[in-house]
């Protein structure tokens, strides 16, 4: 699941008038040359007592607009009938407000914060007053850049051109990674290593293998000498995390790692050709792609780790049955489903996360989920799930998602899943901020009797966040130890 999303960023050359109490113009800085084409997108925080922090509020007044070819000359007006979140312009009460704004022109990756997106550095306050006109001046002024990959004899990172995304994609679409390598790897040059490979939950990329901190969070340098494979689940995709899956809009990423890109790193980077050493564990998103993956090529992984997958279980979806729920949103009392539970309180509800994110545009994590298990319109794009602003739900692609129900598959596939050349062990928070921990048990209720080497294992007290820490990768680095002995 996604976490909370960060712009510490202003605003550029548009004109916002609202009932002629404010205007903002924006302005691109002189040295962004252009012409730019994308989505800007204007926030507003009521609490000037705070700052924009991990995710635009979905409490909060936003605008948008699209631009196409602008140019540091051109000021544009953007008009009352902007699109609009929560409240119009002229419906903004009086008070101050903290504004910044994004001009997404990315297309190819989901972050608001991709490569190429236009940002202001400085928040402006505007104090609002109706009848009363006020005036902001904004100006975009900074690019986002690609960040740098630091190597050292430790840590490299890997670009794969993958044949069989880039041919059916008609364009070089590349599997990457970084890696981190085993103290003695550059002094025995004949020895090959057992691997792991990391398929992270939201935000999570291949960058990770450069920092300390998450090398622990996933036991990177306990026990026996292994090499670590951190996974990008966000190269090249723009309607969010593709996790390793395979899928009829995002492409067969899970196909194209263990055919193509699991044989380049057994040539290249000396990894282990026998599947038994080659292991899978994976956060939440991560989570249920590794899972998928284990399920998919039962015979091509040693074992599988996965803690707070996203929903395995349809039938507890965040907390909606998907085959018996008509509505997304509401339930059958017409009371609004919460989302993102806290110390036991929803701090918000399902349909409000998921129009800020139709708001945004491409990439949320409700999108990410219909470009993974669902079905492409006319144009390639995801069929929503349900409609934005009613919550309804559509038969029709809940039946297309059915493939991706992992309870579902486990027990119309038992006689290939004999096959499994490993443990699969699935850890679930008892307080899951999203559910997910129903939604794993219910994959377990109905997977207990097939007989299979899977285990659920819900942690008393742990919320999603929380499950996966050193003490639990510890253990796991120890039971892929054990197998790793029982195979050498």
């Amino acid at each position: 699941m996604r976490k909370l999303f960060s712009l510490a960023v202003l605003i550029g050359a548009f004109s916002i008038n609202a009932s002629a109490q404010l205007t903002i113009h924006i302005q691109l800085s002189p040295h962004l040359k252009g012409p730019y084409t994308g989505k800007l997108l204007v926030y507003t925080l009521s609490d000037t007592a705070q700052h924009f922090g991990n995710d635009a509020s979905e409490n909060e007044a936003a605008f948008s607009i699209t631009v196409n070819n602008w140019t540091p000359e051109r000021t544009i007006t953007l008009s009352e009938s902007a699109n609009f979140l929560n409240k119009r312009m002229d419906e903004l009460a009086d008070g101050y407000y903290r504004m910044i704004a994004i001009l997404d022109t990315n297309n190819s990756e989901r972050r608001k914060l991709a490569v190429g997106n236009l940002y202001t550095r400085k928040e402006e306050v505007a104090k609002v007053v109706k009848g009363k006109p006020t005036t902001v001046n904004l100006v975009l002024n900074f690019a986002m850049e690609e960040q740098p990959f630091k190597e050292n004899d430790s840590t490299k990172m890997v670009k794969f051109l993958s044949p069989s995304l880039t041919s059916s994609k008609n364009k070089n679409t590349y599997i990457i990674a970084g890696l981190f390598l085993p103290p003695s790897y550059h002094k025995d040059k004949k020895r090959t290593y057992p691997v792991i490979f990391i398929n992270p939950g939201w935000g999570g990329t291949h960058y990770h293998a450069m920092y300390d901190k998450v090398r622990e969070l996933y036991g990177v340098g306990l026990g026996l000498e292994k090499i670590y494979v951190f996974l990008n689940p966000e190269a090249q995709t723009p309607y969010g995390l593709h996790a390793f899956v395979d899928s009829r809009i995002n492409g067969s990423w899970g196909t194209a790692l263990v055919n193509e890109f699991i044989p380049y790193l057994i040539a290249n980077y000396r990894v282990a050709s026998n599947p038994k050493l080659h292991f899978l564990t994976g956060q939440s998103s991560g989570g249920y792609g590794s899972l998928w993956l284990a399920l998919h090529f039962p015979d091509k992984f040693g074992g599988t780790w996965v803690t707070s997958p996203d929903p395995l279980d349809f039938s507890n979806f965040t907390g909606v049955n998907l085959y018996k729920d008509k509505n997304f949103f509401f339930d059958n009392e017409r009371k609004e489903r919460g989302f993102m539970k806290v110390n036991g309180q929803y701090r918000t509800t399902i349909r409000k996360v998921v129009q800020l994110e139709r708001f945004e545009g491409e990439g949320g994590q409700q999108q990410s989920f219909e470009a993974e298990f669902g079905i492409p319109n006319a144009a390639g794009r995801p069929i929503p799930l349900m409609d934005n602003q009613t919550g309804v739900i559509a038969p029709s692609v809940v039946n297309a998602w059915k493939a991706y129900d992992m309870a579902l598959y486990t027990v119309a596939h038992i006689k290939e899943l004999k096959k499994l050349a490993g443990p699969v062990y699935i850890y679930v928070g008892e307080n899951d901020n999203f559910s997910l921990n129903e939604s794993a048990n219910a994959y377990k209720a109905k997977t207990a009797k097939t007989g299979l080497n899977i285990k659920v294992i819900t942690v008393p007290e742990a919320d999603h966040f929380s499950v996966r820490n050193a003490a639990m990768s510890k253990e796991m680095q120890k039971e892929i130890d054990a197998i790793i002995k029982s195979v050498q």
